[in-house]
């Protein structure tokens, strides 16, 4: 017999065989993977009572975190809006809060939180509740974001050839955001010429997850600067923020940069630029000359150009 017809002959039952073993060895895969999934669930009840010893602790200027980041959508689900709050959810970043609670599954850290000092440690089955304190706070004077909120502490307007058109806060239809168009704006915003909206909203990072807490204010290029004014601002020593794009808008880069300046008291105190690609970005200014006062800030924002400029900042003073 030859080595072909031999080849031929065993071929058939090897490949039979092949197959009635793999049967039951993918059936035993799928349930080892089956045991793992059920037994690695985080239960309700575990959720629950942890939810109910931070309500119990928290202080409105604790932070409220949940790692690993994949856990968050879990977190604010059990945990609900009144303590996953925008504030705590889309922070700038987490200097100015003195302390956190760290609600974590699965071993999970949040590594922004790595030189806090641990100072308690709770375990409700699944879920480990940790209790950090910051080594270094910053106090917060005023916060711009939710400045933004009300006509009563922004005025806003464009400024295009020299002259200079109010921006009215005007209550809308709030826009959901979609792909092309920007993120979403609330119902009360400033409403500018050529269809500019200026209002606080929350801005996708791609290096950080939920989003950013900002202002939407998209520059109006052609030589024109978009301004806002805010009122009564009080001062410390500095200016700290972040600005970004809007996701789609960050890559690929495509655009022209976005300058933002502060000035106060006619004075220029600083300018940041922001370009394609260089996502949630820090900027941070000298303002101890104004120290312990109350002033008007002054925030222009330009670029060459509006294509694609979907443009979001965020300022404290401290």
């Amino acid at each position: 017999m030859s080595a072909d017809r031999l080849s031929t002959i065993l071929s058939k039952p090897w490949r039979s065989w092949l197959v009635a073993a793999a049967i039951p060895s993918a059936a035993l895969l799928e349930l080892g993977a089956h045991v793992i999934q059920t037994c690695s669930v985080v239960g309700e009840a575990d959720w629950k009572a942890a939810r109910e010893y931070v309500a119990a602790q928290i202080r409105p200027d604790d932070l409220l975190t949940f790692a690993p980041r994949w856990a968050d959508p879990l977190g604010r689900q059990y945990f609900g809006a009144n303590l996953a709050t925008i504030e705590r959810e889309a922070r700038a970043d987490e200097s100015a809060f003195p302390r956190a609670f760290e609600v974590s599954i699965h071993g999970g850290h949040d590594p922004s939180l790595v030189e806090w000092r641990r100072t308690d440690r709770r375990r409700f089955g699944g879920v480990l509740v940790t209790t950090l304190e910051n080594p270094a706070p910053v106090r917060v004077l005023d916060d711009f974001v939710s400045m933004a909120a009300s006509a009563s502490r922004v005025h806003v307007s464009i400024v295009q050839g020299g002259a200079e058109v109010d921006c009215p806060f005007s209550r809308g239809a709030p826009g959901s955001g979609a792909l092309g168009f920007g993120p979403a704006v609330a119902a009360d915003r400033f409403a500018c010429p050529g269809g500019n909206l200026v209002a606080p909203t929350v801005l996708a990072d791609p290096d950080y997850y939920p989003a950013r807490r900002c202002i939407y204010a998209r520059p109006p290029g052609a030589g024109g600067t978009l301004r806002l004014r805010f009122l009564g601002v009080a001062l410390g020593r500095s200016l700290r923020g972040h600005h970004a794009l809007y996701a789609e808008a960050e890559q690929p880069a495509q655009g022209p940069p976005v300058t933002i300046a502060i000035g106060i008291e006619g004075s220029l105190v600083g300018q940041a630029v922001h370009r394609d690609g260089e996502s949630w970005k820090e900027f941070e200014f000298d303002t101890s000359g104004y120290a312990g006062t109350h002033a008007d800030v002054v925030v222009d924002i330009g670029a060459p150009s509006a294509e694609r400029r979907m443009y979001c900042f965020e300022a404290t003073s401290r």
